[in-house]
Protein backbone atom coordinates (compact mmCIF):
# COMPACT_ATOMS: atom_id res chain seq x y z
CA UNK A 1 0.00 0.00 0.00
CA UNK A 2 1.48 3.37 -1.00
CA UNK A 3 1.56 6.53 1.10
CA UNK A 4 -1.36 8.07 -0.78
CA UNK A 5 -3.56 5.06 -0.06
CA UNK A 6 -2.64 4.99 3.61
CA UNK A 7 -3.22 8.73 3.87
CA UNK A 8 -6.70 8.37 2.35
CA UNK A 9 -7.56 5.67 4.85
CA UNK A 10 -6.36 7.64 7.86
CA UNK A 11 -8.01 10.86 6.74
CA UNK A 12 -11.26 8.99 6.15
CA UNK A 13 -11.16 7.50 9.62
CA UNK A 14 -10.39 10.84 11.29
CA UNK A 15 -12.63 13.06 9.23
CA UNK A 16 -15.61 10.76 9.57
CA UNK A 17 -15.67 11.17 13.32
CA UNK A 18 -15.24 14.93 13.11
CA UNK A 19 -17.92 15.82 10.58
CA UNK A 20 -20.38 13.04 9.96
CA UNK A 21 -22.75 13.44 7.01
CA UNK A 22 -26.47 13.06 7.59
CA UNK A 23 -27.65 9.46 7.72
CA UNK A 24 -30.97 8.10 6.62
CA UNK A 25 -33.62 7.29 9.20
CA UNK A 26 -33.64 3.61 8.26
CA UNK A 27 -31.18 0.93 9.25
CA UNK A 28 -27.49 1.77 9.14
CA UNK A 29 -25.63 -0.03 6.36
CA UNK A 30 -22.56 -1.47 8.07
CA UNK A 31 -19.78 -3.22 6.16
CA UNK A 32 -17.68 -5.56 8.34
CA UNK A 33 -14.39 -7.04 7.23
CA UNK A 34 -14.58 -10.31 9.20
CA UNK A 35 -17.57 -12.63 9.69
CA UNK A 36 -16.72 -13.31 13.32
CA UNK A 37 -16.64 -9.59 14.12
CA UNK A 38 -19.86 -9.10 12.16
CA UNK A 39 -21.60 -11.46 14.60
CA UNK A 40 -20.67 -9.11 17.46
CA UNK A 41 -21.69 -5.98 15.53
CA UNK A 42 -25.11 -7.53 14.90
CA UNK A 43 -25.64 -8.09 18.62
CA UNK A 44 -24.61 -4.54 19.48
CA UNK A 45 -26.47 -2.89 16.60
CA UNK A 46 -29.63 -4.97 16.76
CA UNK A 47 -32.42 -3.79 14.50
CA UNK A 48 -30.68 -0.47 13.92
CA UNK A 49 -28.08 -2.05 11.59
CA UNK A 50 -27.96 -4.05 8.39
CA UNK A 51 -24.57 -5.75 8.20
CA UNK A 52 -22.65 -7.50 5.43
CA UNK A 53 -19.18 -9.04 5.23
CA UNK A 54 -16.54 -7.73 2.83
CA UNK A 55 -14.09 -10.64 2.77
CA UNK A 56 -14.04 -14.42 2.76
CA UNK A 57 -11.08 -16.63 3.52
CA UNK A 58 -7.82 -15.81 5.30
CA UNK A 59 -7.05 -12.10 5.65
CA UNK A 60 -3.31 -12.81 5.34
CA UNK A 61 -3.43 -13.61 1.65
CA UNK A 62 -1.77 -11.04 -0.59
CA UNK A 63 -4.54 -11.05 -3.21
CA UNK A 64 -7.37 -10.29 -0.78
CA UNK A 65 -10.25 -8.48 -2.47
CA UNK A 66 -13.68 -7.24 -1.48
CA UNK A 67 -16.23 -9.86 -2.51
CA UNK A 68 -17.77 -8.84 -5.89
CA UNK A 69 -21.32 -9.37 -4.58
CA UNK A 70 -20.98 -6.58 -1.98
CA UNK A 71 -18.86 -3.97 -3.78
CA UNK A 72 -21.86 -1.83 -4.67
CA UNK A 73 -23.13 -2.04 -1.09
CA UNK A 74 -19.74 -0.86 0.15
CA UNK A 75 -20.16 2.39 -1.78
CA UNK A 76 -23.37 3.12 0.13
CA UNK A 77 -22.18 1.95 3.55
CA UNK A 78 -22.61 4.22 6.57
CA UNK A 79 -19.73 2.53 8.38
CA UNK A 80 -16.83 0.18 7.76
CA UNK A 81 -15.96 -1.97 10.78
CA UNK A 82 -12.41 -3.28 10.42
CA UNK A 83 -9.79 -5.00 12.58
CA UNK A 84 -7.04 -2.43 12.09
CA UNK A 85 -5.23 -4.81 9.71
CA UNK A 86 -3.78 -2.98 6.71
CA UNK A 87 -4.52 -5.85 4.32
CA UNK A 88 -8.19 -5.06 4.85
CA UNK A 89 -7.94 -1.30 4.41
CA UNK A 90 -5.75 -1.62 1.32
CA UNK A 91 -8.23 -4.00 -0.35
CA UNK A 92 -11.19 -1.77 0.55
CA UNK A 93 -9.47 1.33 -0.80
CA UNK A 94 -8.58 -0.47 -4.02
CA UNK A 95 -12.17 -1.60 -4.51
CA UNK A 96 -13.49 1.94 -3.97
CA UNK A 97 -10.85 3.35 -6.32
CA UNK A 98 -11.84 0.99 -9.12
CA UNK A 99 -15.52 1.79 -8.68
CA UNK A 100 -14.77 5.52 -8.65
CA UNK A 101 -13.06 5.11 -12.01
CA UNK A 102 -16.36 3.85 -13.36
CA UNK A 103 -18.06 7.00 -12.17
CA UNK A 104 -19.88 5.31 -9.30
CA UNK A 105 -19.46 7.61 -6.34
CA UNK A 106 -20.21 6.54 -2.80
CA UNK A 107 -20.61 8.21 0.55
CA UNK A 108 -17.75 8.61 2.99
CA UNK A 109 -18.27 5.96 5.68
CA UNK A 110 -17.25 6.09 9.31
CA UNK A 111 -14.33 3.74 9.86
CA UNK A 112 -14.65 1.84 13.16
CA UNK A 113 -11.45 0.11 14.30
CA UNK A 114 -12.54 -2.59 16.75
CA UNK A 115 -8.95 -3.54 17.63
CA UNK A 116 -8.46 -0.54 19.92
CA UNK A 117 -7.51 -1.79 23.38
CA UNK A 118 -7.52 -5.47 22.40
CA UNK A 119 -5.00 -7.82 24.00
CA UNK A 120 -2.40 -9.00 21.47
CA UNK A 121 0.07 -11.86 21.26
CA UNK A 122 3.41 -12.08 19.41
CA UNK A 123 3.95 -8.31 19.61
CA UNK A 124 7.52 -7.35 18.53
CA UNK A 125 9.24 -5.74 21.51
CA UNK A 126 12.44 -4.31 20.00
CA UNK A 127 14.41 -3.75 16.82
CA UNK A 128 16.25 -6.98 17.64
CA UNK A 129 13.24 -8.78 16.26
CA UNK A 130 14.58 -7.96 12.80
CA UNK A 131 12.36 -6.85 9.93
CA UNK A 132 8.64 -6.82 10.77
CA UNK A 133 5.99 -6.14 8.15
CA UNK A 134 3.94 -3.06 9.02
CA UNK A 135 0.77 -5.17 9.15
CA UNK A 136 2.23 -7.26 11.98
CA UNK A 137 3.83 -4.54 14.10
CA UNK A 138 0.87 -4.70 16.50
CA UNK A 139 1.23 -8.47 16.85
CA UNK A 140 -0.90 -11.37 15.69
CA UNK A 141 -3.81 -9.96 13.65
CA UNK A 142 -6.31 -12.64 14.76
CA UNK A 143 -6.97 -11.03 18.14
CA UNK A 144 -10.71 -11.88 18.01
CA UNK A 145 -9.82 -15.57 18.48
CA UNK A 146 -9.04 -14.63 22.08
CA UNK A 147 -12.64 -14.58 23.40
CA UNK A 148 -11.65 -12.06 26.08
CA UNK A 149 -11.38 -9.53 23.27
CA UNK A 150 -15.03 -10.01 22.37
CA UNK A 151 -16.09 -7.45 24.98
CA UNK A 152 -13.52 -4.95 23.64
CA UNK A 153 -14.82 -5.39 20.10
CA UNK A 154 -18.40 -4.89 21.29
CA UNK A 155 -17.49 -1.71 23.16
CA UNK A 156 -15.64 -0.27 20.16
CA UNK A 157 -18.58 -1.12 17.90
CA UNK A 158 -20.98 0.61 20.30
CA UNK A 159 -18.84 3.76 20.34
CA UNK A 160 -18.75 3.92 16.55
CA UNK A 161 -22.43 3.23 16.04
CA UNK A 162 -23.30 5.84 18.66
CA UNK A 163 -21.58 8.48 16.50
CA UNK A 164 -23.97 7.62 13.70
CA UNK A 165 -27.07 7.23 15.86
CA UNK A 166 -26.54 9.44 18.94
CA UNK A 167 -30.13 8.93 20.05
CA UNK A 168 -29.41 5.17 20.35
CA UNK A 169 -26.16 5.55 22.28
CA UNK A 170 -27.48 4.12 25.55
CA UNK A 171 -29.06 1.20 23.71
CA UNK A 172 -25.81 0.32 21.91
CA UNK A 173 -23.76 0.47 25.11
CA UNK A 174 -26.34 -1.54 27.04
CA UNK A 175 -26.15 -4.28 24.41
CA UNK A 176 -22.35 -4.20 24.50
CA UNK A 177 -22.39 -4.56 28.30
CA UNK A 178 -24.85 -7.45 28.08
CA UNK A 179 -22.67 -9.12 25.48
CA UNK A 180 -19.59 -8.66 27.72
CA UNK A 181 -21.37 -10.31 30.66
CA UNK A 182 -22.50 -13.21 28.51
CA UNK A 183 -18.92 -13.68 27.28
CA UNK A 184 -17.64 -13.86 30.86
CA UNK A 185 -20.06 -16.72 31.48
CA UNK A 186 -19.01 -18.48 28.25
CA UNK A 187 -15.31 -18.10 29.04
CA UNK A 188 -15.78 -19.57 32.52
CA UNK A 189 -17.55 -22.54 30.92
CA UNK A 190 -14.77 -23.06 28.35
CA UNK A 191 -12.04 -22.75 30.98
CA UNK A 192 -13.69 -25.50 33.01
CA UNK A 193 -13.95 -27.74 29.95
CA UNK A 194 -10.28 -27.11 29.09
CA UNK A 195 -8.87 -28.20 32.47
CA UNK A 196 -8.61 -31.91 31.49
CA UNK A 197 -6.96 -30.85 28.21
CA UNK A 198 -4.23 -28.60 29.64
CA UNK A 199 -1.43 -31.05 28.79
CA UNK A 200 -2.74 -31.91 25.32
CA UNK A 201 -0.05 -31.29 22.70
CA UNK A 202 -1.64 -29.51 19.73
CA UNK A 203 -0.21 -28.34 16.45
CA UNK A 204 -2.32 -25.85 14.50
CA UNK A 205 -1.76 -25.60 10.76
CA UNK A 206 -4.17 -22.68 10.59
CA UNK A 207 -3.83 -19.10 11.80
CA UNK A 208 -4.94 -17.62 15.05
CA UNK A 209 -5.67 -20.36 17.57
CA UNK A 210 -2.70 -19.34 19.73
CA UNK A 211 -4.92 -16.43 20.76
CA UNK A 212 -7.48 -18.81 22.24
CA UNK A 213 -4.90 -20.36 24.57
CA UNK A 214 -4.73 -17.04 26.44
CA UNK A 215 -7.78 -18.11 28.48
CA UNK A 216 -5.98 -21.26 29.70
CA UNK A 217 -5.98 -24.90 28.71
CA UNK A 218 -3.65 -26.40 26.10
CA UNK A 219 -1.16 -24.39 24.08
CA UNK A 220 -1.38 -24.33 20.29
CA UNK A 221 1.97 -24.73 18.57
CA UNK A 222 2.35 -23.25 15.08
CA UNK A 223 5.13 -23.11 12.51
CA UNK A 224 5.23 -20.34 9.92
CA UNK A 225 8.24 -19.38 7.81
CA UNK A 226 6.45 -16.37 6.34
CA UNK A 227 3.27 -14.75 7.64
CA UNK A 228 0.32 -16.43 5.97
CA UNK A 229 2.45 -19.08 4.22
CA UNK A 230 2.64 -22.68 5.39
CA UNK A 231 5.99 -24.49 5.09
CA UNK A 232 5.95 -27.62 2.93
CA UNK A 233 4.00 -30.69 4.15
CA UNK A 234 7.18 -32.79 4.70
CA UNK A 235 8.78 -30.11 6.88
CA UNK A 236 5.61 -29.78 8.95
CA UNK A 237 5.38 -33.54 9.36
CA UNK A 238 8.90 -33.50 10.84
CA UNK A 239 7.92 -30.63 13.12
CA UNK A 240 4.80 -32.42 14.36
CA UNK A 241 6.83 -35.57 15.05
CA UNK A 242 9.44 -33.62 17.02
CA UNK A 243 6.66 -31.89 18.94
CA UNK A 244 5.08 -35.29 19.73
CA UNK A 245 1.77 -33.62 18.98
CA UNK A 246 -1.31 -35.65 19.84
CA UNK A 247 -3.65 -33.47 17.78
CA UNK A 248 -3.18 -31.55 14.54
CA UNK A 249 -5.78 -28.93 13.61
CA UNK A 250 -6.42 -28.08 9.98
CA UNK A 251 -8.95 -25.68 8.54
CA UNK A 252 -11.47 -26.36 5.76
CA UNK A 253 -9.34 -23.98 3.67
CA UNK A 254 -6.07 -25.80 4.40
CA UNK A 255 -4.84 -27.50 1.18
CA UNK A 256 -5.81 -31.20 1.36
CA UNK A 257 -2.24 -32.42 0.82
CA UNK A 258 -1.35 -31.13 4.31
CA UNK A 259 -4.08 -33.13 6.04
CA UNK A 260 -3.09 -36.18 4.02
CA UNK A 261 0.58 -35.76 4.98
CA UNK A 262 -0.26 -35.44 8.67
CA UNK A 263 -2.45 -38.55 8.62
CA UNK A 264 0.11 -40.65 6.75
CA UNK A 265 3.29 -39.31 8.35
CA UNK A 266 2.39 -38.84 12.02
CA UNK A 267 0.52 -40.61 14.79
CA UNK A 268 -1.43 -37.45 15.65
CA UNK A 269 -5.20 -37.25 15.35
CA UNK A 270 -6.04 -34.79 12.57
CA UNK A 271 -9.10 -32.60 13.20
CA UNK A 272 -10.72 -30.18 10.77
CA UNK A 273 -11.90 -27.25 12.88
CA UNK A 274 -13.05 -23.99 11.25
CA UNK A 275 -11.34 -20.88 12.60
CA UNK A 276 -14.12 -18.64 11.27
CA UNK A 277 -17.92 -18.64 11.27
CA UNK A 278 -17.57 -18.42 7.48
CA UNK A 279 -16.72 -22.11 7.38
CA UNK A 280 -18.63 -23.37 10.44
CA UNK A 281 -21.86 -25.17 9.45
CA UNK A 282 -24.73 -23.66 11.41
CA UNK A 283 -22.43 -21.14 13.10
CA UNK A 284 -24.18 -17.80 13.69
CA UNK A 285 -22.93 -16.27 16.93
CA UNK A 286 -19.44 -15.42 18.16
CA UNK A 287 -19.47 -18.09 20.94
CA UNK A 288 -20.39 -20.76 18.36
CA UNK A 289 -16.82 -20.53 17.06
CA UNK A 290 -15.28 -21.49 20.41
CA UNK A 291 -17.95 -24.03 21.29
CA UNK A 292 -16.97 -25.86 18.10
CA UNK A 293 -13.27 -25.85 19.04
CA UNK A 294 -13.74 -26.98 22.64
CA UNK A 295 -16.17 -29.74 21.65
CA UNK A 296 -13.78 -31.09 18.99
CA UNK A 297 -10.77 -31.06 21.35
CA UNK A 298 -12.74 -32.70 24.15
CA UNK A 299 -13.87 -35.50 21.86
CA UNK A 300 -10.28 -36.03 20.68
CA UNK A 301 -9.15 -36.82 24.23
CA UNK A 302 -11.83 -39.46 24.91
Amino acid sequence: MNGKSLGWILMTALAAGAALPARSAGRLEVAVTVKDVEAIVKQVGGEEVETFTLFKGCILRKDMQVEPAVRQRLLKADAVVWTGFFNESAAIHESVRLLDRKGEEGRRPLWIDVSRGAARINVPVSSCEGYVEVSFMQGDPFFWLDPRNGAVIARNAAEGLALLRPEKKETFFARADKFAQEMEDHIARWQEALVPLKDLRIFSAQCGWQNFSQIGGPKFAACKSTNGVLPSPPSLVDYVRDLKAEVVIVDPNTPPDYGRAFREGTSARVLEIPSSLDALPGGRTYPDLFDSLVKALSSARR
